[in-house]
């Protein structure tokens, strides 16, 4: 039987990059921002964007070249560690719309490193 090697997701302190060149820089294979509005919708873009006027809360996320999936709060640290805690759905929704952006596999195992 195949080992599952799981997902790992890590709480960073992410820069607010926005060039390939940076991304390049970094050792990212993917990064964006992601939000939960004020109607309660989620938000995801990519490198190239900005937070919506509309935006609640936001984060950053970034994949590595480990493939690890990095999260950063917007703000102040506590929001980042708050998708660990009351906000797990916020992160699950994210880990689904990068798999839906093939961005990562589908994990049948997560490890919070």
């Amino acid at each position: 039987m195949k080992e599952t090697t799981p997902l790992v997701i890590r709480l960073e302190c992410l820069p607010d990059i926005s060039s390939v060149r940076d991304l390049e820089r970094y050792g990212f294979k993917g990064y964006g921002r992601f939000a939960v509005l004020r109607d309660g919708d989620f938000w995801i873009q990519d490198l190239h964007s900005s937070y919506p006027a509309e935006m609640e809360a936001g984060w950053y996320w970034a994949i590595d070249e480990a493939d690890r999936l990095l999260v950063s709060a917007r703000c102040a640290i506590s929001d980042g560690e708050s998708l660990f805690r009351n906000n797990k759905p916020v992160l699950a929704r994210l880990i689904e719309e990068l798999v839906n952006r093939r961005l990562i596999r589908r994990p049948r195992a997560i490890r919070v490193a």
